[in-house]
């Protein structure tokens, strides 16, 4: 994960993010606004034994667009690297905010879905 590629995606998508600080043991988080419109939260740390890196967007007044998320997956995977949208059982979903949307990537790049594309459409 790349702080200063981060923020300068952010930038240029018009967010007018704060400078990133320190988020968690291996993280960063970014406000955006003038007046504290959302966040942007990157972190990193080892599920099942693989480093996966985490990017979530929290926007205060609405739920980010599909815009919003493709920016935030450009910004910290890049055009080469794979991000995934999880879309957890009931029992395993975890919400602490209202209007956030959140990617995990492995830190590795390695792909972990079959290209479903491969063969045309399925």
């Amino acid at each position: 994960m790349d702080p200063v590629r981060v923020y300068k995606t952010l930038r240029r998508a018009g967010l007018n993010p704060w400078p990133p600080v320190p988020y968690g043991p291996a993280g960063i988080k970014v406000v955006l606004g003038d007046w504290a419109a959302g966040s942007v939260i990157v972190s990193q740390a080892e599920i099942d034994g693989v480093q996966w890196i985490h990017a979530s967007i929290a926007l205060n007044t609405r739920m980010p667009s599909y815009e919003d998320l493709t920016m935030l997956k450009q910004a910290v995977f890049g055009d080469r690297r794979e991000a995934y949208q999880v879309f957890p059982s009931k029992r395993r979903h975890v919400n602490i905010h209202l209007h956030a949307l959140h990617l995990w990537g492995r830190a590795d790049g390695a792909r972990v879905l079959p290209d479903f594309g491969a063969e045309g459409t399925i």
